[in-house]
């Protein structure tokens, strides 16, 4: 009984669940009174990011999904809007630097900066796809490019969560 429940809490995608519950509570505490030129920096795409940038498409979708779930918890959008979003750009992540051999560290926070610009993008694109009306705005890209210079700034720190969070245990 005691094994199982270590192997549940040592489980990569429980670790994900917690760290992300973490970062919630600083996405809307912290990061919502602390607007740098009046843009809210978005600490649910910049793990996606990272998390597909160092694992590869296939589990930035997947992390980017449960993020956004957990997310699409406390905003005021449709159940699943996030999740689609950051699914796809965590699928983005990992495509990106798929056709460079090795990549280094340069290149995966330079990825995590693009990918932060395309994700916060896609936000008011998918919500106008589904009928919300006035979020395609020009402002949206000033948006879209402080939200990515700032993840690529915080990327190399969201690179080293990502991987103590999603790596895979051993025994597993």
């Amino acid at each position: 009984m005691i094994l199982r429940l270590i192997a549940f809490v040592s489980n990569r995608w429980t670790r994900l669940v917690l760290v992300t519950l973490l970062l919630l509570g600083i996405q809307t505490t912290l990061l919502n009174d602390m607007r740098p030129f009046g843009v809210m920096i978005q600490a649910m795409l910049l793990l996606v990011a990272a998390a597909g940038v160092v694992y590869g498409s296939e589990v930035g979708a997947i992390a980017g999904f449960v993020v956004g779930l957990m997310y699409d918890g406390v905003l005021a959008t449709p159940l699943g809007l996030s999740g689609l979003v950051l699914g796809v750009t965590g699928a983005l992540a990992g495509t990106l630097l798929y056709f460079l051999r090795e990549p280094t560290w340069w290149s995966r926070v330079l990825a995590v900066g693009v990918v932060s610009v395309a994700g916060e993008l896609l936000f008011p694109l998918f919500q106008a796809l589904i009928g919300f009306e006035g979020w395609l705005q020009p402002r949206a890209i000033r948006v879209a490019f402080v939200v990515g210079l700032f993840n690529l700034l915080l990327a190399p720190l969201a690179i080293g969560l990502s991987r103590w969070t999603l790596r895979e245990n051993s025994g597993n």
